[in-house]
């Protein structure tokens, strides 16, 4: 497994905008694609206004496989990427090996 480790920064106050975008499209549009959430978070103490989430896929080749499926998916520049571009201060990536040991998120 290969893991897309995204890591966003928000204008004050705008996360929550944000997670109600992801809950409403962005998720769902990942999901129909075949894109399993393996991790969500964001912060109350520390860095605030930053979100990371984390993407499970099988390996390279998924992983752009899928994404061009999304990019292609008409709902994602359509509705999705309008809504939260705004809100957006900074974005970072990585892909992610996962060890054999390591406790794959059920």
């Amino acid at each position: 497994m290969i893991y897309d480790v995204r890591i966003y920064d928000f204008k004050p106050g705008t996360v929550d905008q944000y997670m109600a975008a992801v809950r409403e499209l962005g998720l769902p549009i990942r999901e129909s694609h075949g894109i399993r959430l393996a991790g969500w978070y964001y912060g109350e103490v520390g860095t605030l206004n930053q979100v990371i989430h984390i993407w499970e896929y099988a390996d390279m080749a998924d992983f752009e496989k899928k994404s061009e499926e999304v990019r292609q998916d008409p709902r994602w520049f359509g509705e999705y990427v309008p809504r939260v571009q705004p809100l957006l201060v900074a974005q970072r990536n990585q892909i992610m090996n996962g060890p054999d040991f390591f406790p794959r998120p059920s």
